[in-house]
């Protein structure tokens, strides 16, 4: 079970990335918020997100152990840092491995605009995209213009209370003295 969720851990941190960093206009926007994860049948999941450019550190707790995701585009590399232990796994960044593409003109032309809402307190545009027969609501904010909730078959995420501000370089770079440890092999990936 943990094995599974460490494992949407990581696609929702490729979510993550792509949500703040495909926007040319947030290329030096520095800011925090929180982060609600609710998978169709199962638990929600709640998180912090900071995003320096295009550096994101995402951090989730589940059954007392804490999760800290750390994407260096710039570095072409992900980490994934376990506090308890003091270890760390990292993975090789992958534009390609993007879950929802960067909100653009020619995208909001091929999305039905549904109306207007209200989510997280910032007012917001709803729209419906099919792609490949899979639909996927897009709340775009007329604030942030990023994606603040998206919602498909499997998952809804929002990002709520985003505070915008300066961050210390250091949320963004491995602890030192932690260990490094090998990548698990998931079956049916290579």
């Amino acid at each position: 079970m943990k094995t599974r969720h460490l494992f949407f851990a990581v696609l929702l941190s490729i979510t993550a990335v792509v949500a703040f960093t495909a926007c040319p206009s947030f290329a030096v926007v520095e800011f925090s918020a929180e982060m609600v994860i609710q998978p169709k049948g199962d638990e929600a999941m709640s998180g912090k997100i900071y995003v320096k450019g295009d550096k994101v550190r995402q951090e989730t707790s589940e059954e007392g152990e804490t999760q800290i995701m750390i994407i260096r585009p710039d570095k072409k590399l992900t980490w994934m840092i376990t506090p308890e232990e003091k270890s760390y796994m990292e993975m090789p960044y992958q534009s390609e491995d993007k879950t929802f593409e960067e909100w653009t003109a020619e995208k909001e032309k091929t999305a039905k605009l549904l109306g207007e809402e209200v989510v997280s307190g910032l007012p917001c545009k709803k729209y419906e995209s099919i792609e490949d027969g899979e639909k996927t609501l897009f709340w775009i904010s007329k604030q942030y213009s990023f994606p603040i909730k998206v919602e498909d078959s499997e998952v809804t995420m929002e990002y709520r209370n985003i505070k915008p501000g300066p961050l210390a370089d250091s949320l963004f770079e491995l602890p030192a003295g932690y260990e490094k440890m090998a990548m698990p092999i998931i079956p049916g990936k290579e």
